[in-house]
């Protein structure tokens, strides 16, 4: 079932100020935030929806603005990785070994895949 319209605004709302208070509204940050979750809503299927998720990562982005603890660092460090991935100085391509494929297209891969796993064990929908 799809969502209505007032409910994808309402979620989009809870989540980013539930993560400008998790980033604590600092500079590189919450511009990090507010791309990516532009991005999340406007170019993620529809069919993908899940209301439990949402509140799962609502929960957890609450939790990080309240204590400085794990999922404090996790938001902060996933602003960081954002922040440099777009941002970055150096936009050469440092190639290692016979496959070819750039080192920042490796790290970026796992740095993925950690992420994926992290969202299938907690149930949250970070990106």
């Amino acid at each position: 079932m799809l969502p209505d319209s007032t409910t994808v605004i309402h979620n989009y709302r809870a989540l980013y100020k539930a993560a400008l208070a998790a980033c604590q509204y600092s500079s590189p940050s919450r511009y990090c935030v507010r791309d990516k979750l532009r991005k999340a809503f406007r170019k993620s299927d529809p069919n993908r929806f899940s209301q439990q998720r949402i509140d799962n990562t609502i929960e957890f982005l609450r939790t990080a603005a309240r204590r400085k603890g794990m999922e404090h660092y996790i938001i902060k460090n996933l602003c960081m990785v954002e922040y440099w991935q777009q941002h970055s100085r150096n936009n050469r391509k440092l190639v290692v070994g016979k496959s070819n494929i750039p080192v920042t297209e490796q790290v970026f891969s796992s740095y993925l895949e950690t992420l994926g796993l992290l969202n299938q064990s907690m149930d949250l929908e970070l990106r």
